[in-house]
């Protein structure tokens, strides 16, 4: 009984602070990341011969700061992984949480400059901003330890405050909502509909050429020698395919995408999720069934195509509203079973 006991205190205290746990766990994907991307800004050849496309965040930065040889490099590596420890752990966490928000902003930042935008980690860099200034987010920290040490107190487990949860969520269904909207707007309107954008992405291989992590270079033979940039090709843009290696998964996804009705269904589907994420502020059913919804479509994604999104997915599964979802799952159960739950867990 003292286990189960232990069990369920661990459970309150975890539904109870929804952020901490969420600031402890995005801040280590978070820091191995940036950590990554540090080392792709490291193998990249010949990166001086042109100038770098600045984000609006880098355009603030003096050029010494883009002097990228190898020695500043393993300074940078060492200073994310210091601060993202402190944000991880909650040592001067609100501080370290600024830090690394701003971290993710420069290394980013250069990496978009070089050409590639990591839709993983738009928004959670954003939620790492906002739980260095929102309550809740340092409850379960050694910064709040070392408080109630002090001040000789014992740490009470509270709610965590409603609108530190809602500024996040409204945050997640931003982006989601210009996610939708960008599908429409660059897609030719409702033609993004039809099952050909997202039957392209399903089928495209990339990664079964030996070099691996190639893009799919979009050209234009049209455009005039004089106005063609860094190539012979009349390079406009480019995308990434499907990383998915598995032969059966791609099978899959080869099936879905040879399949007009299923996939132009998914496609409709993919876009009225995205564009109404709103409903989450509906009720507590509603954006649990948003959130579940949420997880299950990157699950979906990386099954598919093999884009993890797991960051997402944590967020996500951070704010499902823990209280409800257990009272849904209770009223299902027999009721000497549903008492002692709502005994023990005390969540009424």
């Amino acid at each position: 009984m003292k286990v189960i006991n232990k069990v369920i205190k661990l459970i309150k205290v975890l539904i109870k602070n929804p952020l901490s746990i969420l600031r402890f766990l995005l801040a280590i994907l978070f820091t191995k990341k940036l950590v990554g991307y540090i080392y792709f800004i490291e193998e990249i050849k010949n990166n001086s011969q042109y100038p770098l496309s600045k984000t609006w965040f880098t355009s603030l930065l003096p050029n010494s700061m883009f002097n990228l040889d190898v020695h500043f490099l393993y300074q940078l590596k060492l200073v994310v992984i210091i601060v993202g420890l402190l944000a991880a752990v909650g040592i001067i966490g609100r501080l370290s949480l600024f830090l690394l928000s701003l971290l993710s902003f420069y290394i980013l930042g250069i990496v978009e400059g070089i050409g590639v935008f990591d839709h993983h980690l738009s928004l959670p860099s954003q939620v790492i901003l906002i739980l260095t200034f929102i309550p809740g987010t340092l409850k379960l920290s050694v910064d709040n330890f070392i408080h109630s040490l002090f001040k000789n107190k014992k740490i009470v487990i509270t709610d965590t405050p409603k609108w530190s949860v809602n500024l996040i969520l409204a945050v997640v269904v931003l982006t989601y909502f210009t996610a939708g909207v960008s599908k429409l707007r660059y897609g030719n309107g409702l033609n993004w509909l039809d099952g050909s954008t997202l039957s392209f992405y399903l089928k495209e291989q990339t990664l079964k050429y030996k070099e691996g992590q190639m893009q799919l270079i979009i050209g234009d033979n049209k455009i005039s020698e004089e106005n063609k940039w860094k190539d012979s090709i009349g390079f406009k843009a480019h995308a990434y395919g499907n990383f998915q290696l598995s032969k059966k998964r791609n099978a899959i996804a080869t099936y879905i995408a040879n399949n007009k009705t299923l996939v132009i269904l998914l496609s409709i589907g993919s876009v009225l999720f995205e564009l109404l994420g709103f409903i989450v502020f509906i009720n507590s059913k509603y954006r649990n069934l948003y959130l579940i919804s949420a997880i299950l479509f990157h699950l979906s994604i990386g099954a598919l195509m093999g884009i993890s999104f797991r960051q997402y997915r944590l967020i996500c599964l951070c704010l499902i509203d823990w209280k409800s979802l257990f009272n849904s799952i209770s009223a299902l159960l027999p009721t000497p079973i549903l008492s002692k739950l709502k005994t023990n867990l005390q969540l009424n």
